[in-house]
């Protein structure tokens, strides 16, 4: 599928926080219920401090239209006029602005909030046709993030030049759905739009480069509540128990247990990271770290940008090397009843 560099309205999608569009609902649904315009709106934001830049500025007025724009595109806000007002008919915004705004400074989502707007990403047309259907059969209609943990496969992607012209293409291999996005404004939503939200804002996928070449794969993953991070972290565990070799150490290349544990069960590369840490601190006398030097990680990575995505697949403890494979001992075993 060639996507039509004319088709512009399609690409509203941009790199925000989904914390700060919480706020900024619950602000509305607090403070104008009965409308209020897109200058208002902007001002709301600005005097009550609701967005922050990551240099602690006040945001500009590019990134407050975006902010608004998202949330009218997702159905989370609606036209009266020219006023805007909270959509209390659409279930998931009523959800979201009964859940309380988070106290803390930062930007962590709580999964609540996550797995509500996940549900109103997942039901845009927009952004289901850009990037959540190649990763489904093609015969599947995606409703929730139910069906689409259930029903989703791989999709591997990578760029190229053609006169200086960039070109981002996406597979899945499983199904032979194929998309290729060609203009700048298809790839800025595509990859730093879409591609964020549902990698490092919603978490619905995780995302790992490959060994010697330029691709990349992108998996669904289970929905990861924070009270379920340590079984599945065991589950884990478990897994790298359960393929050792007869050997006295057996050596495992964190890059294939990325593969083989995370990618298959669909789960996040940090329970991986979770595991490591649990050997280390259960058997850290039958548990041995097997570093690389972040210059040979980061090789053929030509950005900063790129090179923090290239150290996504190796394992670093705190201040320490980065790692790439470990060994374990063959006298290293767990009682998952107890664990968990």
């Amino acid at each position: 599928m060639s996507v039509s560099n004319s088709e512009h309205s399609k690409y509203w999608m941009r790199a925000v926080s989904f914390v700060g569009l919480h706020r900024i609902l619950k602000a509305i649904s607090d403070l104008a219920i009965d409308g209020i315009t897109a200058g208002e709106i902007n001002e709301l934001i600005l005097k009550n401090g609701i967005l922050r830049t990551r240099a602690d500025s006040e945001p500009s007025p590019t990134t407050l239209y975006h902010y608004r724009n998202t949330l009218i595109q997702l159905q989370a806000l609606k036209r009266n006029g020219r006023k805007l007002r909270v959509n209390d008919g659409e279930r998931d915004v009523c959800e979201l602005i009964g859940i309380p705004v988070q106290s803390n400074a930062g930007y962590l989502i709580n999964d609540e909030v996550r797995y509500r707007f996940s549900s109103l990403v997942l039901r845009n047309k927009h952004c289901r046709s850009l990037f959540f259907d190649v990763f489904m059969p093609e015969s599947a209609n995606v409703d929730s993030l139910t069906d689409f943990v259930q029903e989703g496969s791989s999709v591997t992607w990578h760029s190229d030049r053609i006169r200086d012209n960039r070109r981002v293409h996406f597979l899945n291999i499983a199904t032979g759905q194929a998309s290729i996005y060609t203009s700048y404004s298809s790839i800025s939503a595509v990859l730093y739009g879409l591609r964020y939200w549902a990698r490092d804002e919603l978490r619905i996928i995780d995302e790992y480069s490959h060994e010697g070449d330029q691709q990349a794969t992108m998996f669904p993953l289970r929905g990861q509540s924070t009270s379920g991070k340590k079984t599945n972290v065991m589950v884990i565990v478990a897994a790298i128990l359960s393929i050792r070799t007869t050997d006295e150490w057996t050596v495992f290349s964190i890059f294939d247990l990325i593969r083989n544990c995370c990618e298959k069960q669909k789960l996040p590369i940090s329970t991986l990271f979770g595991a490591i840490d649990w050997f280390l601190q259960k058997w850290p006398h039958h548990t041995v770290l097997i570093p690389t030097s972040q210059s040979l990680a980061t090789l053929k990575a030509t950005s900063s940008q790129q090179q923090h995505f290239e150290l996504r697949r190796y394992y670093k403890a705190k201040n320490g090397p980065y790692i790439s494979h470990f060994r374990l001992h063959r006298d290293v075993s767990v009682n998952i009843h107890r664990e968990n």
